[in-house]
């Protein structure tokens, strides 16, 4: 996905569009949501940020420097933020999410922001994010497909995030194509063209052949892959293909990408 499509969908957010992006660092994942949660707030959207207290503080931020007032917006209504900690706390039941718990949390939530704002609703969720990190994945890829149900009780457009390192071979021991599959898009960021080069350069020195070039010659077993940009999909088709080969690859991989920074 190109930089400008992805800047196109945090910008117009449609209407059942459930979106993830992985991070890499703090300041790319500030830069998009504060876009997206901008964009809608000006839009006179209703808003709904859930996310951990240190990131909340980046977003408030973020938006103080687009000229918007987050004090006097969340006065309005217009605009809730909260902790997602706590938000887990109503509906997690034995390290699972219950679905009448999230949905009557949630739906309280959306119930609120929508009669203060017109149009479709923004939510952006850490939810998921919190339960990977904790390594709880089967959790989060069921939240994901509670967030989908809830869509279908609810108008709103859905922004994820991941704080994933997709340049360390750790970040695709966990199941990344249960991420794609729950997904409607998986955004790319600025690195990715960069990541898919050093991947082909460490591949034909390793295979003699370009990765992205063997990958467009195999069918993905997986429809979740096929949402992720490229770089990250060629680890995905290694990880399945080639798995005893992957971790020696990506290193290599991730010595010319920074090489290509210098």
């Amino acid at each position: 996905m190109t930089s400008s499509l992805v800047s196109s969908l945090l910008i117009e957010a449609p209407v059942n569009r459930h979106f993830a992006q992985l991070h890499r660092d703090q300041q790319a994942l500030t830069e998009a949501v504060t876009l997206y949660l901008e964009t809608g707030l000006r839009r006179g959207n209703g808003v709904v940020v859930i996310a951990t207290p240190a990131h909340t503080e980046r977003f408030v931020a973020g938006l103080r420097q687009t000229g918007l007032d987050p004090g006097h917006i969340l006065k309005s209504g217009q605009l809730e933020l909260h902790d997602a900690e706590l938000i887990l706390r109503k509906f997690m039941r034995d390290d699972m999410p219950d679905w009448d718990d999230f949905r009557k949390a949630l739906g309280a939530v959306f119930e609120r922001v929508r009669a203060f704002g017109r149009g479709t609703t923004r939510a952006y969720d850490e939810l998921v994010n919190v339960l990977w990190q904790e390594g709880k994945q089967e959790a989060a890829i069921r939240l994901e497909e509670y967030w989908n149900e809830l869509a279908r009780l609810y108008p709103f457009s859905l922004f994820c995030s991941y704080m994933l390192d997709v340049h360390h071979h750790n970040s695709y021991e966990g199941p990344l194509e249960e991420i794609g599959r729950t997904h409607s898009d998986i955004l790319g960021n600025d690195e990715d063209e960069r990541f898919r080069a050093a991947l082909d350069a460490a591949s034909r020195d390793v295979f003699g052949v370009p990765l992205s070039e063997m990958v467009g010659f195999s069918r993905p077993l997986h429809d979740g892959e096929r949402r992720f940009p490229s770089g990250q999909r060629t680890m995905l088709w290694v990880k399945r293909n080639l798995p005893s080969a992957s971790a020696a690859v990506l290193e290599r991989a991730r010595r010319y990408y920074e090489e290509s920074l210098e």
